[in-house]
């Protein structure tokens, strides 16, 4: 009896839902992206803010290199420095979204393993834990941003490394995301793709995803939909 019931319980458990954190988990893309004096406005300066175009999933180490291809031409130093003093206001400011705790909660009563994978740097992801009641049931959390030996978004590593270290299986498992960069990253993982678009900048069109949603309650309903197929 007992090796039945352990690998029962081993089925139930290899299967994860994983967070991207901006525009998911918080609603920061908009504060950064739509922001004239402050943001990425203020760091980059307007001109070289509204060169770069669509940054929304871009780790800020990739949008240094862009920036400095169009002539910006502080150290990389001062402008991480720039950057975190914006994102400490932004993170402390920007609402945390809507059903999110609910979500987890139900997640957890259906035995995913939780994870995030971000393109942000660890300090920032840091911001947003402070202040979350359940991060303590998320398991693995990549920084992109400060991860060398892990290709950005939308490279699929972070996913894959996540899925490795939760020890789940992609074809089980759920990501959910909202930039373009980010859903590529997340199909090329193999996972299930929920793209999340409560907080999308206005105009901002997604496209690639398995599915897609308003609002956090509306992924258990998907997820059971989706369970009762298979």
């Amino acid at each position: 009896m007992d090796q039945p019931l352990g690998r029962e319980i081993k089925l139930i458990m290899n299967k994860a839902f994983i967070f991207d954190m901006d525009g998911v988990l918080i609603d920061t893309e908009r504060e950064w992206e739509t922001n004239d004096d402050g943001g990425s406005a203020k760091v980059l300066g307007k001109d070289i803010h509204s060169k770069l175009g669509d940054l929304i999933g871009v780790a800020i180490n990739e949008t240094y290199k862009r920036a400095v291809a169009l002539g910006y031409s502080v150290d990389y130093e001062e402008y991480r420095r720039r950057y975190d003093k914006e994102a400490a206001g932004i993170f402390s400011r920007a609402q945390i979204t809507e059903g999110v705790e609910d979500l987890i909660k139900e997640l957890l009563a259906r035995n995913f393993k939780l994870g995030l994978v971000s393109s942000s740097p660890k300090n920032w992801i840091n911001f947003l834990l402070s202040r979350l009641s359940f991060s303590n049931k998320l398991e693995q959390i990549v920084s992109l941003n400060d991860r060398d030996d892990l290709k950005p978004k939308p490279s699929p590593d972070g996913y894959l490394e996540a899925l490795k270290s939760l020890k789940a299986d992609a074809k089980k498992s759920f990501i959910l995301e909202d930039s373009n960069l980010g859903i590529q990253a997340a199909k090329a993982s193999g996972a299930y793709v929920i793209a999340f678009r409560g907080n999308l900048v206005q105009g901002y069109v997604q496209k690639g995803a398995d599915a897609y949603v308003e609002k956090m309650a509306d992924i258990i309903k998907l997820i059971e939909t989706i369970q009762e197929r298979t």
